[in-house]
């Protein structure tokens, strides 16, 4: 080989380095997305529909595939996303848990580790197909560059550069994407959850407490009287109303519950982990603290209804029926209490 030709093979070698550490970074941050559950499949759409400008037309071809995603096996896929979520970084073990389960699944198992890791389906036989590529990639990657390469960096590489299934992938910064994702499922005059995502949290919530056996308890609660409040006060202290109410749910709960506005002036909190006795307190110190608090001279008072998994039901429509159910028991019993589902 002469020099030249030498030089070219080493500049070669060295954008091959250059690009795969760009794939790289590219990975780790999506990574950092998946590891915090911020990224549901339409909050995904959400966020390119905001970065690129997607018309209108293409959107909806995006949701009708989202669609699609969501028929599958919601119990394997929730699997699959706990196995990721448990180990994030560790790819050896990942792979390992993924055996696993694929040996106690079927063909299904390939489709679903698309749906959760790419957001793409393809059939049974086509997706493993993919996946036993995708492995053989890795360990190509791991001896042109001699040092390991885990899977999903090479998932990426294999779709973008090989197969070109993901011809526009997009990076954006984190903060930006938390910013975006955050707006999207946020009540923009408390600054709490909003009703779209309670419907998914309490859900997801509930698959988790059944799947671990662990108590879930659901609050509802209802300011008292509060269209007599806008009547009487104007709307611009009804909103001053709601956001100090929103400040002081998130002053009472923890950091793992899920303050919601449910809807006018009905909230819903998910409280994780919580027996109905703990999740009593929650609510009771909650009621005394609106109770007391100054709102430029208004009074205000809640009531609420409290129900619990297994206690009160085994799923989330059952819950909240029950928790309904309770807080108009409140509200018939004078108002500014909370009660127990019976």
């Amino acid at each position: 080989m002469s020099s030249e030709e030498l030089e070219r093979a080493l500049w070669e070698k060295e954008k091959e380095l250059e690009r795969l550490k760009t794939l790289l970074g590219a990975y780790e941050k999506v990574t950092d997305l998946s590891r915090r559950e911020l990224v549901d499949a339409d909050q995904t759409i959400q966020a390119q529909e905001v970065a690129q400008e997607l018309s209108r037309a293409e959107i909806i071809g995006l949701q009708n595939q989202v669609k699609e995603l969501e028929t599958g096996n919601a119990d394997l896929v929730d699997l699959i996303r706990q196995i990721l979520d448990e180990d994030p970084l560790s790819e050896d073990r990942i792979l390992k848990k993924f055996e696993e389960l694929r040996d106690r699944s079927d063909n299904e198992f390939y489709v679903d580790i698309f749906r959760v890791l790419l957001h793409h389906r393809f059939e049974p036989g086509v997706a493993q197909d993919h996946w036993k590529e995708i492995l053989q990639h890795a360990r190509t990657l791991e001896r042109k560059l001699e040092r390991p390469i885990g899977f999903r960096v090479a998932m990426l590489d294999y779709f973008i550069n090989l197969n070109k299934i993901l011809r526009n992938p997009i990076v954006i910064e984190i903060s930006v994407v938390d910013e975006m994702m955050k707006n999207s499922m946020t009540d923009e005059l408390t600054m709490l959850y909003n009703r779209r995502y309670f419907d998914r949290c309490l859900r997801r919530e509930m698959k988790r407490a059944e799947r671990h056996q662990v108590p879930v308890s659901l609050l509802v609660l209802d300011l008292d009287d509060f269209k007599q409040i806008n009547d009487n006060y104007g709307h611009s202290t009804g909103d001053m109303i709601m956001r100090k109410v929103g400040q002081i749910l998130k002053l009472i709960l923890r950091q793992e519950d899920y303050p919601c506005r449910f809807g006018g002036e009905e909230f819903a909190v998910v409280l994780p982990h919580t027996t109905p006795e703990q999740a009593g307190r929650v609510a009771e110190r909650f009621r005394e603290a609106t109770e007391k608090e100054d709102f430029n001279g208004v009074r205000v008072t809640c009531s609420g209804g409290l129900a619990s998994f297994p206690e009160h039901g085994s799923s989330g429509s059952e819950i909240f029926e029950r928790a309904d159910r309770a807080l108009y028991e409140a509200k018939k019993a004078g108002k500014n209490r909370i009660i127990l589902a019976s």
